[in-house]
């Protein structure tokens, strides 16, 4: 407890205390955490170096050559003959959030899991109990170091905006605050690209009407953002004043076991890129079943069913150099449904996943990446069994007249129980199995592209 006054408690009444945590190259040093023998090196998770594949993350031993994420995996290898190229491990990506996630809970119980590597924590109202906002977060970086053996950068500012900013000043690995008040004067020079929300759309766009700094950003009336940018440019209006109200949602808890609980997500959406490039519709179906399959699973974690359902799909860019400098952006196709009655149901779920995507127009190229989204997420009321239901015709007389959607909850049921004992890729549905041709399968699943997608 806080015996000595300290500079947060000569702040103003309700002033929010927040931190932004954020797990430095977070894949490439959860392999480092696993191999410590690996610290000091330069490590890259991704493709193998000389596949077309893209560097996911890498140590900054590596960035310190040039390498980064997004990077093909050979140019890194190019650039790096030294590095180490691990293929990224899903599991313990996942233990290591939850381990963090656990050590935050213990400092406050009011944690966001905004991503698979950052969070954020509130402290507000809590100077006189634990001490001034920066000495709390020097001591959460050394606990998290001390027990998960996991870098981190952490920020401090009075909303969520500014202490994220606070983090991208702090990296790598160190504790950078923002005080309160001197926000604007902060955020004025720097460039309009580090403000959250400016991709590279609108900064092109931006700097088209000589808009390089968030401070020449701040000059620019509401009505003209709004006009320009729609509610977007609402969002960039506040921010780069340093406006932000959005609270810390906490989402996730402990139970009476130990076990860390996460908040029902709203959305579910899962994506796979394909290595090489396919064009056999067998395989891009067998790939958008078992993104339903995983998805599917997660939402009757949480007991919810979803009541939309988007499938996305990309090709190879086949334009020419003269089309892509004209328009850079490769848009993809998507195609979303209602569903009525919302569903948890796997089969019936990957039924219309399926018509949606042969809906979509078909072009002569390869597939690159296909994705789905299960939305309107709500809670659901169970299942429902059917009364006057007849059974299928190869299910014997005297069996119980069930309806198909009896048997298949009940089927979605075991298999959940199945997979939760012995791993989701130990049982598989004949609709994943042409998966098998191409894509290694352990415990938790097919090994896809992007090891954080393995979920």
């Amino acid at each position: 407890m806080a015996t000595q006054p300290h500079r947060d408690l000569r702040l103003a009444p309700r002033t929010r205390r927040i931190l932004h945590l954020d797990v430095d190259a977070f894949l490439a040093s959860v392999e480092q955490a696993l191999r410590p023998e690996l610290l000091g090196k330069p490590v890259i998770v991704g493709g193998a170096p000389d596949s077309r594949n893209l560097v996911m993350s890498c140590s900054y031993e590596a960035r310190a050559i040039g390498v980064h994420a997004g990077m093909r995996s050979k140019d890194a290898a190019r650039l790096c003959p030294r590095a180490i190229f691990l293929p990224g491990n899903s599991q313990a990506a996942n233990a290591k959030r939850a381990h963090i996630a656990r050590i935050l809970l213990g400092i406050s119980p009011r944690v966001e899991i905004a991503s698979i590597d950052d969070f954020f924590i509130d402290l507000t109202g809590s100077g006189r109990l634990m001490g001034c906002a920066f000495d709390v977060a020097a001591r959460i970086k050394g606990k998290i170091w001390a027990e998960a053996a996991m870098p981190v950068t952490i920020g401090i500012g009075s909303s969520k905006l500014m202490a994220r900013m606070a983090g991208k000043l702090g990296k790598p690995g160190g504790v950078a605050e923002i005080l309160p008040g001197h926000e604007r004067a902060l955020l004025a020079h720097l460039p309009v690209q580090h403000l959250p929300g400016v991709g590279q759309v609108i900064r092109r766009r931006l700097e088209s009407f000589r808009i390089q700094t968030i401070g020449q950003l701040s000059l620019v009336s509401r009505e003209v953002l709004f006009s320009t940018f729609g509610t977007a440019g609402l969002t960039l209006y506040d921010r780069s004043r340093g406006i932000d109200l959005d609270p810390v949602e906490p989402e996730c808890s402990i139970d009476g076991n130990g076990q860390l609980c996460t908040r029902a997500p709203k959305s579910i959406r899962r994506d796979s890129t394909f290595e090489p490039e396919e064009g056999r519709t067998e395989q891009i179906e067998s790939m958008l079943a078992w993104l339903i399959d995983r998805a599917a699973g997660r939402m009757r974690e949480h007991g919810l069913c979803a009541g939309s359902l988007e499938v996305r799909l990309v090709y190879v860019d086949t334009r020419t150099p003269a089309q892509r400098r004209q328009n850079p952006r490769s848009k993809g196709l998507s195609a979303r449904k209602p569903l009525r009655p919302a569903t948890q149901d796997t089969a019936t779920l990957f039924d219309h996943a399926r018509t949606l995507l042969r809906s979509l127009p078909q072009r002569r190229a390869l597939v690159k990446r296909i994705g789905i989204s299960l939305l309107l997420l709500r809670k659901s009321a169970g299942h429902q069994g059917e009364l006057f239901s007849a059974p299928s015709e190869h299910i014997e007389a005297q069996a119980p007249r069930t309806s198909q959607g009896d048997r298949q909850a009940v089927l979605d049921r075991t298999l959940d129980d199945l997979r939760k004992r012995h791993g989701f890729g130990r049982v598989l549905r004949g609709s994943s199995l042409p998966l098998m041709g191409n894509h290694a399968l352990d415990q938790d699943g097919f090994v896809l592209r992007t090891p954080s997608l393995n979920q």
